[in-house]
């Protein structure tokens, strides 16, 4: 039975699709190719950036990861662009849980702007951490933990709470994963409440889904879940959900405050004041 985040992803895959014919015709150079138990996996560089593609079975390239060599900690996917409006919730987080690994941008952006944070990522598939560590830079470090297993099994165990979880997890598609290629124990209420016990109170849970006729459900089970909900309508193919644990959501002028802090503070290539105009009245 399918869970209640499974979308209709056509109009993605043409995006993903136009996307790929557009790397071919700018020649990009494939760099390493790998099989792993979850996913076919290709490395692609092109004018200074590097690219994590999952292959599917029917050759589809799905991208995952995407770095500029030469600045590796600034993000460039618009969707995890969007995905950092969770720190306009729960600013400066102390400890922060991802769940998915990918190449490891974000994990590359929260080290620079946030170094004295400890970040937890919980990724299944082995080869993705090892691809990520020799491809994308992507290691562990002091305030920075690695973990290869599946995270439905880490927040059941886990002693650890976070002030912030960002849930970007695929894998190629499959008997176990929904048609964008999400695993269907992610998609399961109990896994949501594991998570929302791992956070602190006040803390923030983010979600990358892909939008689709299914996507309204799986927002309503997240709902359920927790205390407040926002919606963020990103790139197309992308809805991004921030969910808080209690207090309620900060009144808008107090968001928009800490968005233009922040913007005030550095040059990070996107504006947090602008993710505010992406939010669902």
């Amino acid at each position: 039975m399918a869970g209640p985040f499974q979308p209709t992803v056509r109009c993605v895959q043409c995006v993903l699709a136009a996307f790929a014919l557009l790397l071919a015709s700018c020649q990009s150079v494939l760099v390493h190719e790998a099989r792993s138990p979850f996913s076919h996996i290709q490395i692609r560089d092109w004018s200074g950036q590097r690219a994590m593609f999952f292959i599917g079975e029917d050759g589809a390239a799905t991208l995952e990861t995407l770095i500029d060599l030469r600045q590796p900690h600034r993000l460039q996917h618009r969707y995890s662009h969007t995905m950092m409006a969770g720190l306009l919730y729960g600013p400066d987080p102390r400890a922060v849980l991802l769940v998915g690994l990918g190449g490891g941008a974000i994990v590359r952006f929260l080290n620079h702007e946030y170094p004295r944070t400890r970040i937890d990522v919980v990724e299944i598939d082995p080869v993705v951490v090892t691809l990520a560590r020799e491809y994308f830079g992507t290691v562990p470090g002091a305030r920075t933990r690695i973990f290869t297993e599946d995270a439905v099994e880490y927040v059941r165990r886990t002693d650890e709470r976070y002030d912030l979880i960002l849930v970007d997890a695929h894998l190629a598609q499959g008997a176990e994963t929904s048609a964008t290629g999400l695993p269907r124990r992610l998609a399961a209420q109990a896994f949501l409440a594991h998570l929302r016990e791992r956070l602190t109170p006040g803390g923030v849970a983010v979600f990358n889904l892909v939008d689709g006729q299914d996507t309204r459900a799986g927002i309503a089970l997240i709902r359920g879940t927790f205390m407040a909900v926002d919606v963020y309508q990103s790139s197309p193919g992308n809805v991004i959900a921030v969910a808080l644990t209690g207090g309620g959501r900060p009144p808008d002028n107090e968001l928009r405050e800490r968005a233009q802090a922040l913007d005030r503070d550095a040059d990070r290539g996107f504006s947090f004041e602008h993710l505010l105009d992406e939010r669902e009245n």
